[in-house]
């Protein structure tokens, strides 16, 4: 073994040891902490709604939008895909509570709001909110990591498949079927 290949092996390994600790441990950090500062300035902005006096701050409507965005600032870090699965699968499989005790409030209080551009403001902060929690699950590095194979292979496979496809589409115009299937039937 040269020095050469000694050198680059070591270098490959000190390269997947930083990539390791840059994925397991600075990118889930950084995902929650910006998934923190865009619910912060949601909030804030919910919170200038009401200011604007679209919404009294003792509206339940106002209320439950703020507590759901307090709570999920609060637990942030324990927003990802396999604890959200786990959740599911708990209350699917085992709990026997109910779990729509926030959506019926959220739409009784919805139903109570007379204007409808104050509802429709509303309907869109708690929509900005439901993809902000999208983003952060789908953009976990652990569902990242699980998925990113199959989209490389998926997308490896379909560029030679396409190209084939496609040049089947267009030499299929140029042979003459008709003949092909004259002499078939008459062989």
């Amino acid at each position: 073994m040269s020095a050469a290949f000694f050198s680059t092996v070591v270098q490959s390994i000190l390269s997947l040891i930083v990539l390791a600790f840059i994925i397991f441990a600075l990118w889930p950090v950084q995902r929650v902490d910006h998934f923190r500062q865009q619910m912060f300035a949601l909030r804030d902005e919910l919170f200038d709604f009401a200011l604007d006096g679209n919404i009294r701050f003792d509206d339940p409507a106002y209320k439950l939008l703020r507590s759901l965005m307090n709570g999920l600032i609060r637990h942030a870090h324990n927003l990802t895909p396999y604890r959200t699965a786990m959740a599911v699968l708990r209350y699917k499989c085992v709990s026997n509570e109910p779990t729509s005790g926030w959506s019926v409030a959220w739409e009784r209080a919805l139903t109570k709001i007379e204007n409808d551009s104050t509802r429709t403001s509303l309907n869109a902060f708690y929509s900005r909110i439901t993809m902000l929690v999208t983003s952060q699950l789908v953009l976990s590095p652990g569902l990242v990591l699980t998925v990113l194979p199959f989209v490389a292979l998926g997308a490896v496979l379909y560029a030679p498949w396409s190209t084939l496809r496609n040049i089947y589409i267009d030499v299929r115009d140029k042979i003459p079927m008709a003949l092909l299937e004259e002499e078939a039937a008459n062989s």
